[in-house]
């Protein structure tokens, strides 16, 4: 598990001895932009209306709500959003005062972060010209003030020497810090003109001017700032990623696609994409594979787009990318041949027939149909891995699923092994641990085969490990049957002080290497 704070990030690993767990829920990641809330912080959301508490703005549809309304309806149970924002400009509150005002700036930047803030002395000696009480709320709108979140501070003090100096005060806040210097004298009560309304609140306002969509090199954002896509390494595991561009209907540029294609392997996660504008027709998909070339067996792909319900008079077509996380997600990995798929009143923009879905197969590209009214379902269970060799065996999205799940188990599981001295103990300990989650896996029928020897291995020895005494390395290899007993693929893990990598052989058939 990962958690930053500070700028250090802290790694928690599972202790030497536990058991490989042959199941867990499926995480989907969500980074795009969104009204409002935390920036570059992975946030676990639960339920539509956790977003809308945490990211939304009453009467602002986004479309990273409307893909989260997909994926809960449509069987996830959690996913992880991460805001971006192409500026990092802040609404802000002036409270003003004899001496000047008392500038507060909001944590989270973005034009529609409404805060509100009021200032009384209740408990506070008249004589006293420095200490007054704060209190900050995050309302849903200047016109809807109903308050999602309050902060009160009793006793500040606009002196920087002082026990309960205001911006030391606020440096714990999750909604304000103060900005420039504190004035001499504390700021105005905000008092309200009768009984009625006795306290009148000051309300954040904006200086900000200009496009705020955030571009590919924002979603993708920076390992070192761990931002964008890059702030998933405080999550310990990520199933599904789906990145959603800033202009609606857009496609990830090669760059982004590249870079986020690369980050899933890393992960052992699959990337969900929309398929671009330009694809109207399966002729027009056909084509663009050919001349793209785009192939990975960590990327999936669907067609076509979804039309605007008819009551919302909207251009462009719909992403389906929520639902497909959503069902697959729920799913685990028993799926369907056929997933039905929960999309409202929107429908596929085009018709595809069974030749259709045979042929976007063929090219990697899972196919929306409609076969009833009122029904559709996600046909071909395809990755994008159409081409020859050895990603040819991983088209098959439920293999490729399990593959990842194992990998990324084995990897995190077995992490201890790197901190202990090498040898035949901890190869054999190693061998024990990942051996008893393969037998899991085939009891539960994720791998081929009547037998344990059948279904998979585990390797971990002298062979696997050579040369590596004194250098706190450990390597093992895991062959997994996914089609038939004894076809195995199989990847290897390398442990380091520094860190994990697990990079895939291939496949091979037999039993040679069981042995």
């Amino acid at each position: 598990m990962h958690s930053q704070s500070s700028g250090i990030s802290v790694v928690e690993m599972p202790p030497r001895g536990e058991v490989i767990p042959a199941c867990r829920e499926s995480v989907a990641a969500f980074v795009g932009p969104a009204p409002r809330g935390p920036v570059d912080i992975p946030v676990a959301i639960r339920s539509l209306e956790e977003f809308l508490l945490r990211f939304g703005v009453p009467g602002y549809l986004s479309r990273m709500e409307f893909l989260l309304y997909q994926f809960f309806e449509n069987g996830g149970t959690l996913a992880i959003v991460v805001r971006v924002c192409r500026s990092d400009r802040c609404n802000f509150i002036a409270l003003p005062g004899a001496a000047g005002e008392l500038r507060l700036q909001a944590v989270n930047p973005g034009p529609l972060e409404h805060l509100r803030a009021s200032i009384d002395y209740d408990g506070i000696e008249a004589t006293d010209r420095e200490r007054f009480n704060l209190t900050v709320h995050r309302c849903r709108s200047p016109a809807q003030p109903l308050v999602e979140e309050q902060e009160s501070y009793a006793g500040v003090t606009v002196n920087p020497q002082g026990p309960e100096f205001v911006g030391d005060a606020l440096a714990r806040s999750a909604l304000v810090r103060l900005t420039g210097r504190a004035p001499a004298e504390r700021p105005t009560r905000t008092i309200g003109s009768d009984a009625a309304q006795p306290v009148r609140y000051v309300y954040s306002r904006s200086d900000f001017a200009g496009d705020n969509t955030p571009t590919d090199y924002d979603l993708i954002g920076s390992r070192e700032r761990s931002s964008g896509m890059f702030a998933l390494e405080q999550v310990p595991w990520v199933d599904f990623l789906c990145l959603v561009p800033g202009v609606s209907g857009a496609a990830l540029g090669p760059v982004a696609l590249f870079a986020a294609d690369r980050y899933c392997r890393e992960r052992h996660a699959l990337l969900i994409l929309d398929p671009p504008s330009s694809w109207t027709t399966v002729g027009d998909v056909a084509r663009a594979q050919r001349e793209r070339g785009f192939t990975s067996a960590n990327a999936l792909t669907y067609f076509p787009a979804l039309d605007n319900p008819p009551h919302v008079a909207v251009g462009g077509h719909l992403s389906a990318a929520g639902a497909i996380a959503g069902s697959l997600c729920g799913a685990g990995f028993g799926l369907a041949s056929r997933p039905g798929l929960i999309l409202g009143r929107t429908r596929p923009a085009v018709a595809l027939d069974d030749a259709d879905v045979h042929q976007l197969a063929r090219l990697g590209v899972n196919a929306l149909v409609r076969p009833v009214p009122g029904r559709i379902e996600l046909g071909g269970l395809v990755t994008l891995a159409r081409s020859g060799g050895v990603a040819t065996s991983w088209n098959r999205l439920r293999q490729r699923r399990v593959a990842l799940f194992v990998a990324s188990s084995v990897a995190r599981y077995t992490r201890w092994a790197a901190f202990q001295p090498p040898g035949e103990p901890v190869w054999q300990e190693v061998r024990d641990q990942v051996g008893a989650f393969l037998a899991a896996l085939r009891e539960r029928g994720l791998l081929a085969g009547e037998s344990d020897r059948e279904a998979g291995y585990v390797k971990c020895d002298l062979d696997t490990n050579r040369g590596t005494a004194g250098s706190g390395a450990l390597s093992l290899i895991v062959g997994l049957a996914l089609a038939r007993p004894g076809d195995f693929v199989a990847f290897q893990v390398t442990h380091t002080l520094q860190g994990c990598s697990a990079g895939e052989l291939g496949w091979q058939p037999g039993l040679a290497l069981a042995g």
